[in-house]
């Protein structure tokens, strides 16, 4: 139920969005002299409902994809690349590294991490999985995971590769609000 209801609350935003960005683009539209106006945006503009329709499609389709796609209901997610995410569901402590598996053959749950250099740092922490190793660093651009035993470990290789240490790294929360807010929240759907 909490996924329909945020599902036709998106509809309403991306409807509203289109709405906005169509009448700012047909004003624009409407600059432009009329002898350097092409002659398939012309008849494409002939209505600013056309063009509403048009902006509406595109952001409800970009909504779907990776990197437009924040969850819905219950369920929350951080593209950390275009095949991988960070999953959180009814926002638990844990987020879910998706698709990758740790050293032990288990999936990877965390509760604090951060991204930076195209390298995702965190810890690896489960109710469901006793891990022998403390923190890990996932290499996005190699697809590497590198686990480490204790949190001096880690935070001596962090120093080493000016990575964050692990006294920086945020809950999911935290990373989700930095993530999905500002202009995202605002301009996106």
């Amino acid at each position: 139920m909490e996924s329909l209801i945020h599902f036709f609350f998106e509809l309403l935003k991306t409807t509203i969005l289109g709405f906005i960005y169509a009448t700012i683009l047909y004003y624009i539209y409407n600059l432009i002299p009329e002898n350097k106006k092409p002659k398939w945006i012309k008849s494409w503009l002939k209505t600013k409902k056309r063009l509403w329709l048009s902006i509406s499609l595109f952001l409800l389709f970009y909504m779907f994809t990776p990197y437009g796609n924040h969850g819905l209901g219950d369920l929350a997610r951080i593209p950390i690349s275009f095949s991988k995410e960070i999953i959180n569901i009814n926002s638990s402590n844990y987020g879910k590294l998706d698709e990758i598996k740790s050293s032990e053959d288990n999936d990877i749950y965390l509760t604090q991490f951060k991204k930076a250099n195209n390298i995702l740092c965190a810890n690896l922490d489960s109710d469901f999985y006793d891990y022998q190793n403390s923190f890990f660093v996932y290499d996005i651009d190699t697809e590497k995971l590198e686990e480490f035993e204790t949190e001096d470990d880690y935070n001596k290789f962090a120093e080493s590769k000016n990575l964050p240490k692990s006294n920086k790294l945020k809950s999911f929360k935290e990373n989700y609000s930095e993530y999905w807010s500002g202009w995202r929240f605002l301009l996106l759907p």
